[in-house]
């Protein structure tokens, strides 16, 4: 699959969970429930422990599954992430080498940004899709400010995206959205998998919804 056809796969799809949290097994634990909810892509982020050994198992187990690559931060993780078969790779931030990496391998590369000179550079750089992070800082009205000047741009907002606000996000221009702890938010204390799976069929069920009122 070309870098363009996984973009629009992702959009599709809408949801990507991130998962992040501290041991290989509850990672895949996480990836489990999320599945059962009907969920088709996953963010594993590399600081979990063996981030490249969990992407390589869930492609193994999951073929169906769409697997990206998140907090990758230099070129030296990208090309892990490549290696272990993550299909799309995602950054908290804007770092050139990963761009260049992920696309010297045909994967589509979503880097962080916040402001409109590093959402422009990012364009510049070939990015894919532009993560607003942390999105919690400037909201849906941000989103749609920054859209204005850049409506080339696909967008997906990231830390501060709620059951709540998805109608808003929507609204707003997100593509797709990714969303960490207020999906997880304590499983992995309380190992509460079917309550993670509920709450994944709700913001799965909330977004297609949010997107078809926008």
């Amino acid at each position: 699959m070309g870098r363009a056809a996984t973009v629009q796969k992702m959009i599709e799809v809408g949801v990507v969970p991130i998962v992040r949290v501290n041991s290989e097994e509850v990672a895949l634990r996480v990836c489990e429930a999320v599945l059962e909810a009907g969920v088709k892509t996953i963010e594993v982020t590399f600081t979990v422990p063996r981030a490249a050994r969990v992407i390589e198992t869930l492609r193994d187990r999951y073929p169906e599954l769409m697997v990206g690559a998140g907090t990758v931060h230099d070129a030296a993780a990208a090309r892990q992430a490549v290696d272990a078969g993550a299909q799309y790779i995602l950054s908290a931030g804007l770092v050139p080498e990963v761009i260049s990496t992920g696309h010297l391998y045909g994967l589509p590369v979503v880097p962080g940004v916040f402001t409109a000179t590093e959402a422009i550079r990012a364009l510049q750089l070939g990015a894919d899709i532009l993560k607003l992070f942390p999105a919690s800082l400037g909201g849906p009205k941000y989103l749609k400010a920054l859209r204005a000047p850049m409506p080339q741009a696909t967008w997906c907002p990231t830390g501060g995206v709620a059951l709540e606000n998805l109608h808003e996000w929507a609204r707003a221009g997100a593509a797709m959205i990714g969303v960490g702890s207020p999906l997880l938010q304590d499983v992995a204390e309380t190992g509460d998998y079917q309550g993670l799976t509920r709450r994944a069929k709700q913001f799965l069920e909330g977004w297609h919804a949010a997107r078809q009122q926008a």
